[in-house]
């Protein structure tokens, strides 16, 4: 049921014309950097269309920016199932990748960094590639965005190894910095080919809309998810809600929905105040311009992460048929590098 869930959204849906052709030039990228190998591994890939999801967050790029948006979201969803390991085992693997990339992105001469690891070669290329043409400010602001997603995946596996149930607010919490909803953002200003003015991008008004944002892409994302993490036996959102509530999970679903809709009223009430915003800040009319596409970049992903769920192969009940707390990620690199016959 959760990948049928019906969330009305004020956002008009939208998706890129460039799709099926980006679609094969990304499963060229995954091949040349090792990270998928073998057809029933690039059938589960393909399958999967996690990468698709660039083509409903980024609908109006095309080109190389498009090639890089989908390896971007392609690459995400890899790294995120590299922690998935079966239940009573550490994913060594998964920290010890996460800790290269942080030693990358922060001292990119570290030799701590081994690029023949695919994950960390990949992200390498990707990085190379977002940076380019952008702002040292961008780069920087980037760089720290990236990190702390990266920490929070690391604070992510040490709480799994816990086992001490999460309530909802933590979850949320640290869902902010694990979602990867903040450096995608930062890749709609670099495939838009357009940058917010540095200071602003810490304004109180627009972290306000940013957590928004992230609200409610992440209760997108707990809801469609939720058979899978049922499977896996995963923390998820809509269980912290039933445990907290003590009510059924179809009223929790019911609970998180209202919640998006909720967060995103909230978005749009905040969006209203950009001019003022702007005027106040005595920002010239394309500045102003940034900031609104920005604002925009925000409304496109929640709409693009909602239609994307609704459609992809990762939530769909076949896949969730499949998993069970004792194997690996949908999309871990056993799954994906394995030998063919």
């Amino acid at each position: 049921m959760p990948q049928n869930v019906t969330i009305k959204l004020p956002i008009p849906p939208r998706l890129n014309a460039g799709l099926a052709a980006a679609r094969e030039r990304n499963l060229e990228w995954m091949r040349q950097h090792k990270l998928v190998s073998g057809h029933s591994a690039i059938h589960r890939y393909m399958f999967s269309a996690v990468a698709d999801l660039a083509a409903y967050s980024y609908p109006d790029v095309d080109g190389d920016d498009l090639d890089l948006a989908f390896d971007t979201m392609g690459w995400f969803f890899l790294f995120d199932d590299l922690f998935d390991v079966p239940e009573g085992r550490k994913a060594d693997a998964a920290v010890d990748v996460c800790q290269q990339l942080i030693a990358l992105v922060s001292h990119p001469s570290s030799r701590r960094v081994n690029h023949d690891v695919p994950l960390v070669g990949a992200f390498a290329d990707i990085w190379r590639r977002a940076k380019r043409g952008m702002s040292e400010e961008w780069q920087r602001r980037a760089a720290h965005n990236w990190v702390d997603y990266l920490t929070g995946n690391l604070t992510e596996e040490i709480d799994r190894r816990t086992w001490i149930p999460q309530d909802f607010a933590t979850r949320m919490r640290i869902g902010h910095r694990t979602l990867g909803l903040i450096p995608s953002l930062d890749l709609a200003e670099r495939v838009g080919h357009f940058e917010i003015p540095q200071i602003i991008w810490h304004s109180s008004h627009l972290e306000s809309m940013r957590r928004a944002a992230v609200d409610s892409v992440k209760l997108i994302n707990e809801v469609m998810s939720l058979e899978n993490d049922d499977a896996r036996g995963d923390p998820n959102l809509v269980r912290c809600l039933m445990r907290q509530r003590h009510c059924s999970r179809e009223e929790a679903i019911e609970l998180a929905i209202i919640l998006v809709q909720t967060t995103v009223n909230q978005l749009f009430e905040q969006m209203k105040l950009i001019p003022l915003f702007c005027a106040r800040l005595g920002l010239t009319s394309t500045e102003s311009e940034k900031v609104q596409r920005y604002a925009s970049a925000m409304c496109t992903w929640i709409r693009g992460s909602y239609d994307w769920s609704r459609n992809n192969g990762r939530y769909s009940p076949r896949t969730a048929s499949a998993l069970s707390p004792n194997v690996t990620g949908q999309l871990h690199p056993a799954n994906l590098t394995a030998v063919s016959p």
